[in-house]
C-alpha cells in the first residue's frame, strides 16, 4: 500500500459504564468484536480496541491523535476536577 492508500485503524477504548465522555460513540473492534467507544469526529477508518492495538503500535505502526481529541479530553478532565 503507497503512504497515501495507508489504511487508518482508529484505535478505541473499550466500553466502560459511564462512556468516558458522555456523547462518544460506540462501534466494534474489527479483530476480536469488542464493543468500543470513540469520539463522533474521530477519522474514518477500522475501529480496533486498545488491547488489539498493541500489535500494531510494536511493530512500528503511525499511531496519532487529532488536535481536536486531545482538546475533548483537556476539557472533559478539567471540568471533572472542578
Amino acid at each position: 500500500m503507497s503512504k497515501k492508500q495507508e489504511e487508518v485503524v482508529v484505535v478505541c477504548a473499550r466500553i466502560t459504564t459511564p462512556l468516558y465522555i458522555p456523547d462518544n460513540e460506540i462501534g466494534k473492534c474489527s479483530e476480536c468484536g469488542w464493543k468500543v467507544q470513540f469520539r463522533p469526529h474521530a477519522p474514518k477508518g477500522r475501529k480496533m480496541c486498545m488491547q488489539c492495538a498493541v500489535g500494531l503500535v510494536e511493530a512500528g505502526a503511525k499511531v496519532e491523535l487529532t488536535p481536536r481529541m486531545l482538546e475533548d479530553l483537556q476539557d472533559y478532565y478539567r471540568k471533572k476536577r472542578q
